[in-house]
């Protein structure tokens, strides 16, 4: 593959992506505000919905195929490009998946006995979506730069162990402003 196409490639990705989490955060937001729902539900129908994810990813881990031809174009490209540091990388995302899922199950036995009703607000909904979508975009920026530019496979040696410890980072500290901007958002009455 060719650097334009790969380039293509990426921003038909990044729209995809994009997309699906705005779609997805709009349906959830529609979803709570016509339909009672409470916390732990909500919550179980999380973790059910990435525990299937896990365990499908699991089973296909070494499979580039998809439903979305974006996703297994990608596939095939980074495969080709990572080697087996890239089976690596599947793997650990069902692993993270499965953690995941376990949190989500976890949080559903622990708010079980509250019953409250999940409302959105609409400002706090578009600073969660921006946030996350600040996150993910950059944190698929880098990955793309490390597979596009790496010049042989033996570059990714260690790839998944480095990433996996600067999603961890990444992460604590996006939970931790999400956190602060929440108890904010909270105490200033909106």
């Amino acid at each position: 593959m060719n650097v334009s196409e790969s380039k293509s490639l990426r921003i038909k990705q990044i729209h995809f992506l994009n997309g699906s989490l705005l779609f997805f955060l709009t349906i959830g937001y529609f979803v709570t505000s016509f339909i009672d729902i409470t916390f732990t539900q909500m919550f179980l129908f999380l973790g059910v919905i990435i525990l299937i994810q896990a365990i499908v990813g699991w089973v296909k881990r070494n499979s580039t195929k998809s439903f979305f031809s974006v996703v297994e174009q990608i596939a095939i490209y980074e495969k080709e490009r990572m080697g087996s540091e890239w089976e690596k990388q599947r793997k650990s995302r069902s692993i993270w998946s499965f953690i995941m899922s376990v949190l989500l199950f976890f949080n559903a036995y622990v708010l079980n006995r509250t019953g409250e009703f999940v409302k959105f607000d609409l400002t706090y909904l578009f600073f969660l979506a921006a946030g996350m979508l600040v996150v993910m975009n950059i944190s698929y920026i880098l990955h793309s730069r490390k597979v596009d530019d790496a010049r042989a496979k033996s570059d990714f040696k260690g790839y998944t162990r480095k990433m996996n410890l600067k999603s961890i980072v990444i992460g604590s500290l996006f939970g931790i402003i999400l956190f602060i901007f929440t108890i904010v958002y909270v105490m200033s009455g909106y």
